[in-house]
């Protein structure tokens, strides 16, 4: 079960992309992960970043982005004129 301290993170991180964007920086790298959170006010023990660690190095890129809502789907292209739709 998540602690809600890391709950927290995960919600932020979701909604404030610079914040993800100072994570998705460090690579998956737990000592600098670990004293970035504690910078950013976050009481985390080790192991809930190691955690964190681990659930962003099992995402690729794309996934990451579109999990926090960075994607677009084009709109459906129309039919052509004189055809039903």
């Amino acid at each position: 079960m998540k602690s809600a301290e890391l709950e927290r993170l995960l919600s932020d991180l979701k909604r404030d992309e610079p914040l993800r964007g100072d994570f998705h920086r460090l690579g998956g790298d737990l000592e600098p992960t670990v004293r970035l959170a504690a910078a950013k006010g976050y009481r985390l023990t080790r192991e809930e970043v190691a955690e964190l660690v681990q659930g962003f190095r099992e995402l690729s890129d794309d996934e990451l982005d579109q999990a926090a809502g960075g994607a677009w789907n084009d709109p459906p292209t129309p039919p052509p004129p004189g055809t039903s739709g």
